[in-house]
């Protein structure tokens, strides 16, 4: 008998802390309530799980494959392909980084100083693709360089080059901890 009061009153408890539990939905609610709006539908924290591992690989390796064959400032319309492409996944980011702070679980590349860096690094090539669209020439030791040289994309490759190694160390990190990252 005793054992069957002991089961009872352990199973009532576990029931009880479940039903105390505020799982994702109800974050997303008090969220929603907290500030006034209303999150989409498909914004989740798997949805933005998948966003994030994306990025961090086929995105990053497509934009590899970018810098290395096909960065020219005689390709306008591939640097603004590419100039848009950082921007739309720069948007889905930011998204899925407002739900995540808002719901409570921490930042969309998990700290705020790798969220940050890595939105800033995406900044900093959206930036120098739009300047090389309208013509930005650089100086090559003194001398002007012959529009569309190495010179014209050497910056813009430094700042590929500065995301890369962020979004690299953030995946390296994951992996370490143990967390896997796939692209959907």
């Amino acid at each position: 008998m005793k054992k069957l009061i002991l089961t009872f009153g352990l199973l009532s408890l576990c029931l009880t802390q479940g039903a105390f539990a505020c799982d994702e939905m109800c974050k997303k609610e008090a969220a929603e309530k907290k500030l006034g709006t209303e999150f989409p539908k498909y914004l989740t924290w798997k949805y933005c799980d998948g966003i994030s591992g994306e990025f961090m690989t086929s995105t990053m390796k497509s934009l590899q494959s970018y810098t290395e064959a096909h960065l020219d400032t005689t390709r306008k319309r591939g640097m603004r392909n590419t100039k848009n492409f950082l921007e739309q996944r720069k948007d889905w980011l930011t998204e899925c980084d407002n739900y995540i702070a808002a719901t409570g679980k921490g930042r969309v590349f998990k700290d705020d100083k790798t969220t940050n860096g890595i939105f800033d690094a995406i900044d900093g090539v959206t930036s120098e693709l739009d300047s090389l669209m309208k013509g930005v020439t650089y100086a090559n030791q003194g001398t002007l360089a012959a529009p569309g040289s190495a010179d014209d994309t050497h910056i813009a490759q430094t700042k590929f080059n500065t995301l890369f190694t962020l979004v690299d160390n953030h995946k390296n990190m994951l992996l370490l901890k143990g967390h896997m990252i796939t692209s959907r």
